[in-house]
């Protein structure tokens, strides 16, 4: 019989279930967040880079930013890294030993040149703004990375950046003008959506955003309400009144991926794999990069023994969010159900050094930990976690029962 470890390559270069693509975990594990202004596919090659010094291009994206900070009264707290050939410009945090340090990665010459193509002054302060929007929006945060309603948020400080710098609002628009009228790449709107929240961002900068708040219910508002919901129902212990919660957010979110994937996980509970799998599924193609999602998917795989399946969606998980106990626990999970037990105690290890939520989750994980000792005869070490496990949660039988199936 195969081992989860022997597929897994199999499983990372192929399209997921619900079809879903898995995530290329090639990138550095210390980079938390990372936004490309252009997307990979972009069809323009600029000129080789000239005589321009690494230090000249610094200088030259930091007077831009100061401008940009001055403008929403900041300090330029910036780190900046000029590549040649980089052929993009992006905001990028690093995790460091005491948190998180933001950088801007550019490449002046491919920034310059592409300006000319666009014939707008406008663009390379434009796409500055937009990444510097991530970075102060605090979309670096939390460890999801590009998506939609992030990059619609940094079009929306771009057009604001560029009202205030007495940019005229076709031109704030006219930096998307690269981008195919209807296709993009899943974590980025496509062009008309893009031009309406850099006007969003213009007209609130110019004043005019007043009418239009008037005449519309606000939009986080709405966010807001449904979230609270949401909230509500991941407390609620009887399931029917969870959906009741849940069909309450989708009332005013209907395309609200983490309460449908909620659904699921109540779906799940009451064994219904079906539309477990459709409320998880539907979820995940919504919004593909988020963690959460792709870990309550691989619950329900796990659920029906799809071992593999499982395994490949709690990979992408951790890797769009890598300070993550629970998904980092299902792995733990997957390895023992496999008899990987050395993968197993060192799943648990690092869940338990990711500060679990809750006395019993951090119970439940000691708990499993022990199992794994057990089977590899540790058992003076085993006992340890039991006893620790037991101060958590006395009335945990999960030990009980572990050792009734053993005899």
């Amino acid at each position: 019989m195969k081992t989860l470890f022997s597929i897994l390559v199999f499983l990372f270069t192929t399209v997921g279930y619900a079809q879903v693509k898995h995530i290329n975990a090639s990138e550095s594990s210390r980079i938390s967040f990372a936004c490309n202004f252009f997307d990979q596919n972009t069809e323009y090659n600029p000129p080789q880079a000239k005589n321009i010094s690494d230090a000249d291009s610094e200088k030259w994206m930091k007077e831009m930013i100061d401008k940009i900070t001055s403008i929403v009264g900041l300090r330029n707290r910036f780190r900046l890294t000029a590549i040649k050939n980089f052929n993009n410009c992006a905001a990028i945090c690093y995790d460091n030993n005491i948190g998180q340090e933001r950088f801007i990665q550019f490449d002046r010459d491919f920034l310059e040149a592409y300006q000319q193509k666009t014939q707008d002054k406008w663009f390379v302060i434009g796409v500055l703004a937009h990444e510097l929007g991530h970075h102060l929006n605090g979309h670096s945060l939390d460890g999801i990375g590009s998506r939609p309603d992030k990059e619609l948020e940094a079009d929306e400080f771009a057009g604001f950046i560029m009202q205030k710098l007495g940019a005229p609002l076709n031109d704030a628009k006219h930096i998307f003008s690269f981008l195919n009228e209807t296709d993009g790449p899943p974590t980025h709107p496509v062009r008309w959506k893009r031009y309406a929240a850099v006007t969003k961002g213009w007209d609130r900068a110019a004043g005019n955003s007043v009418w239009v708040e008037l005449a519309l219910e606000n939009d986080a508002d709405k966010k807001e309400r449904a979230y609270q919901f949401l909230i509500a129902a991941r407390k609620e212990n009887l399931e029917i009144k969870k959906l009741v919660l849940l069909e309450n957010a989708l009332k005013i979110i209907p395309e609200y991926a983490e309460a449908i994937s909620e659904k699921g996980l109540v779906y799940l509970k009451l064994n219904q794999f079906a539309d477990a799998n459709e409320y998880c599924e539907k979820a995940l193609r919504l919004e593909p990069y988020i963690g959460l999602l792709r870990l309550n998917l691989a619950k329900v795989y796990h659920a029906q023994k799809k071992y593999d399946t499982a395994l490949a969606f709690v990979q992408d998980a951790i890797y769009l969010k890598p300070v993550f106990p629970e998904a980092y626990y299902l792995r733990a999970s997957l390895f023992f159900d496999n008899k990987e037990y050395a993968q197993t105690i060192s799943d648990c290890n690092l869940a338990l050094a990711m500060n679990p939520a809750t006395a019993f989750f951090k119970a439940e994980i000691l708990e499993t930990k022990g199992f794994a000792l057990t089977e590899l005869n540790q058992k003076e070490d085993a006992t340890e976690c039991f006893k620790e496990a037991k101060k958590l949660n006395p009335l945990s039988i999960r030990v009980f029962d572990y050792f009734r199936s053993k005899n």
